[in-house]
């Protein structure tokens, strides 16, 4: 890799400069101080323009397709919903993620295998130069924490993100190989890590992410921004990849407790505006949107664009009752195909709709499925925590009598149909070792056994070709099912 990052190295500063400007510097500064000449120690002198790096890879991460020439790569939600194309809901019907949904995109050739590695890679060298300045920056020790905070947090979802899409789930694959870890920024003597074992790669998100949580605090501009809650969030979507039930019910419960369940009212109302229930959300303006690769215009089948073509299966919308106010969401779209209405795109500003990236409903079923796997399992305690979001939806909802499978079953069923365009169910699929299996009505029957290596990315064909330390050998193997070796 040392071409790469003699390009990082070379390249990130200006970038850097770009992004600082993005977000604002100060009108002296920008007067002063043009783009080509502005040195790092211009950059890291003190706490407010370091925290302007960090703004401004929040704002990259609602454009990044604009690197790839994609629209349909355009933002972090963008990942999201690859994953729900590669499941069993989402029918493509018009031409954009139509590769995504056939498994014709992942190839260590593709643009799509490359975006999200270079992206986050790309985050992961930018937050690395931030935390080896932050002693040297003028400001408070508390200002200084919070940055530190913050930086180690984004660079732990990073690493978390980047192993669930190259590797198999944690509990099976715990000493496989997983992916390079770096935690010092590239300079032009950098060669590149070999690939770190999927464990040591989980030690670090667990160092990064523990390390951030007493120091980042509470207080952030908009629920696009870290904090500690967003921070409890990802620890217990860490905490139950791993199988450490204990810790995931207590961060989930933790950070479910301030961010009550929207209405089921709230629920139907488009999915397009921060609620009570969001945690962590990818807030678009006119001025920072993903333009046409916007989750909404995508999804909604009345008011979205030319290439709305999101449609739902039939097998899951035949899993709500006749009172979930979900299923009322889905309408036959007169095409013969059923539309979900439950993401409603806003017109003006054009592409502005927000789009959720950890909601409470999810802290709540990852506490009912720690609890049903717990040992000795808490039956009781799951069944009363699935309620929650099983209520909420239905009136007319039983609370469960179920135990042992059919119970973890019942938790991961409610997820299928609370989440659907959000990303997660296949998480779980990959989590609990489940096959792929479309209905007879998909447009595009794909099934696939439990572990098979077509759910896992291969490693970008870049990657291998300048990392030196990553060979043909280390990649993933491209087809077959995952044997623990």
């Amino acid at each position: 890799m040392n071409k790469i990052f003699k390009i990082l190295a070379t390249r990130v500063l200006g970038l850097l400069i770009i992004l600082v400007c993005i977000v604002g510097c100060e009108e002296s500064f920008l007067d002063t101080k043009p783009a080509t000449s502005v040195s790092e120690k211009d950059i890291y002198t003190d706490v407010e323009t370091a925290k302007g790096v960090i703004s401004g890879m929040y704002a990259q991460f609602k454009s990044w397709g604009v690197r790839y020439s994609s629209a349909s790569m355009s933002g972090l939600h963008s990942a999201a919903m690859v994953r729900d194309c590669m499941g069993p809901d989402v029918l493509i019907v018009k031409s954009w993620y139509r590769a995504e949904a056939t498994y014709g995109a992942f190839n260590p050739s593709n643009s799509r295998v490359a975006y999200l590695w270079s992206e986050l890679y790309f985050v992961i060298n930018n937050i690395n130069n931030v935390l080896s300045q932050i002693d040297n920056l003028t400001g408070s020790d508390e200002a200084k924490n919070q940055l530190r905070g913050e930086a180690l947090a984004i660079r732990g979802w990073a690493y978390f993100e980047l192993i669930r899409t190259h590797q198999h789930t944690y509990t099976i694959a715990s000493s496989q190989p997983g992916i390079p870890v770096y935690t010092e920024p590239a300079t032009g003597d950098s060669k590149g890590n070999p690939r770190g074992t999927v464990d040591q790669v989980y030690q670090q998100i667990l160092s990064d992410l523990t390390t951030a949580l007493p120091i980042i605090g509470s207080s952030r501009s908009t629920k696009f921004y870290f904090n500690d809650d967003v921070v409890e969030a990802v620890l217990a979507q860490v905490y139950l990849t791993m199988g450490n039930w204990s810790q995931a019910i207590a961060y989930a419960s933790s950070v479910k407790a301030d961010y009550p369940l929207m209405s089921a009212s709230e629920w139907q109302s488009g999915f397009n505006g921060f609620n009570s229930e969001w945690i962590w959300g990818q807030n678009n303006t006119s001025d920072e949107n993903p333009d046409w690769g916007s989750a909404h215009n995508m999804m909604d089948p009345i008011n979205g664009g030319s290439e709305a073509g999101w449609r739902v299966s039939d097998a899951l919308t035949s899993l709500y009752s006749a009172t979930d106010v979900r299923g009322a969401m889905i309408v036959d779209d007169g095409l013969g195909y059923n539309a979900n209405t439950k993401w409603q795109d806003i017109p003006s500003p054009l592409f502005s709709a927000d789009y959720p990236l950890i909601r409470s409903a999810e802290m709540y079923l990852i506490e009912a499925e720690a609890r049903a796997k717990s040992n000795p399992p808490d039956f009781a305690g799951a069944q009363t925590a699935l309620y929650a979001v099983q209520f909420r939806a239905d009136p007319n909802a039983v609370i469960s009598s179920a135990s042992g499978q059919a119970l973890i079953d019942e938790i991961i069923e409610e997820k299928r149909k609370e989440f659907w365009g959000e990303g997660i169910y296949l998480r779980d699929m990959l989590r609990n070792q489940m096959p792929l299996v479309r209905d007879a009505t998909h447009n595009y029957i794909y099934n696939l056994p439990a572990n098979s290596w077509e759910f896992i990315f291969p490693i970008p064909e870049s990657e291998i070709l300048i990392n030196v330390n990553i060979g043909q050998s280390d990649q993933n193997p491209t087809s077959g099912v995952y044997s623990g070796k």
